[in-house]
């Protein structure tokens, strides 16, 4: 919804800063107690979430231009959702909501996104694809002894970055799938981007056009379900498609399907894979997975500064996403220790890389990413596994900046191995 709607709660933000830290009863250790990657690391207020609320309602008010300044401070933001998660503890705002609607209102005004991520836009628009890579080359990762069903109704949405960049993952998924005889399908060269690179900057009008275009392709095609391992799709496909565009079709992200493979006993893991291991929750699998539940009512102020939602307005807090599917696999691989890092679940630290951060600001996201890293080091795990090729990304970048002996996997390579595939 528009800026504007979102003024009264920006109203409401009392500058406690509750945004920038795990909510306390959650705080395990200083070292490892902010939940906000972007005001770690700048420690200026502009750069949090309510902030950034701040700034967005002295916008709307007419107050403040979107100076170079301020449009720095906006975009250096994971879009990641952990502020929401720590303010519900308190006062029940939504500052995510409300720094993407300033976004869009940014693109709106001409004055967003940053050069780097309009450029990625123009490569959606002319490639399908925020790389730039030709759309025929997208099936470039399928090996030849990968068994496809062209009359599947599940389509196996590969994403960019799994198909370009990260293309084992690629691999991985659709061997595993193979290993349990779960038919799917693939659209090759007739795939094209979910829309979550240019959603997430604000140029919400290309974005909406880009989801009306791919759910218009998957209901020619006859698709019901939609498996994917890239958790910035399953995102944007689960979560906010519906938001915009009217579907009727399941998604499902890999870790659940092979959980869900384990306890029907068509997937069996018998290979030992001895490894001490830390997860890492994706924010777009973890707390920004949990569906948008639409609510129309009233806000009734029953006495002075206090308000109830009539009806009940749906919580939203961050605990319904992902969570428990990949360390119920990762705790079936013979050989696997899971060992959890401090912020975990809905708590997660950010790996730094969403929402154009990447693009824009690779110093700060690398910055990011090794603060998670000490985290996932300080467990004594010999590696960090996740379930979003983008994190894999940022990681990888991060382990090599920082000559760490420590080994990134996605989720869906380790379980490959236990089955008895390819290392």
């Amino acid at each position: 919804m528009p800026l504007k709607e979102y003024e009264e709660m920006m109203d409401n933000c009392v500058r406690c800063s509750n945004c920038k830290f795990l909510p306390q009863p959650q705080i395990k250790s200083k070292r490892f107690s902010h939940i906000c990657p972007s005001i770690e690391r700048y420690n200026f207020h502009a750069y949090s979430g309510g902030g950034r609320m701040i700034m967005a309602n002295a916008y709307q008010k007419g107050r403040v231009q979107l100076t170079s300044e301020a449009l720095d401070a906006l975009y250096r933001c994971t879009n990641c959702g952990a502020c929401d998660v720590s303010c519900k503890w308190v006062y029940d705002l939504e500052p995510n909501d409300a720094i993407h609607e300033f976004r869009v209102a940014a693109v709106e005004a001409g004055a967003g996104p940053m050069p780097k991520h309009q450029e990625y836009i123009n490569l959606v628009d002319r490639y399908h694809n925020p790389y730039g890579e030709p759309t025929e080359k997208r099936p470039g990762w399928l090996p030849n002894d990968i068994v496809v069903d062209r009359s599947s109704s599940t389509l196996f949405f590969v994403g960019c970055t799994a198909a370009y960049r990260r293309k084992e993952i690629a691999v991985a998924t659709a061997k595993i799938l193979n290993a349990a005889d779960e038919g799917f399908r693939l659209m090759n060269s007739d795939e094209f981007c979910c829309g979550s690179p240019v959603y997430r900057v604000g140029d919400r009008r290309k974005a909406i056009k880009i989801m009306e275009d791919n759910v218009a392709k998957f209901r020619d095609a006859g698709i019901r379900r939609i498996v994917t391992s890239c958790a910035g799709c399953y995102n944007m496909l689960k979560v906010e498609y519906p938001r915009f565009v009217k579907h009727d079709f399941e998604v499902i992200h890999i870790s659940q399907l092979i959980e869900n493979l384990l306890k029907e006993q068509r997937l069996k893991l018998t290979k030992s894979v001895p490894l001490k291991v830390t997860y890492h929750d994706p924010c777009h699998l973890g707390r920004m997975a949990e569906p948008y539940l639409p609510w129309k009512g009233q806000k009734v102020e029953i006495l002075t500064l206090v308000y109830i939602f009539n009806p009940p307005k749906p919580e939203r807090r961050g605990a319904g996403g992902v969570y428990d599917a990949p360390r119920n696999v990762l705790k079936q691989i013979p050989g696997i220790k899971l060992l959890e890092m401090e912020r975990i679940r809905e708590y997660a630290y950010c790996c730094g890389a969403g929402a154009g951060v990447k693009a824009a600001y690779p110093d700060f996201a690398l910055w990011a990413a090794n603060r998670r890293l000490e985290e996932a080091e300080s467990t004594g795990a010999e590696a960090l596994v996740s379930t979003c090729p983008f994190c894999g990304t940022n990681f990888r970048d991060g382990l090599s900046s920082r000559n760490s002996s420590m080994k990134y996997y996605d989720l869906t390579e380790l379980v490959v191995r236990s089955i008895g595939g390819e290392e």
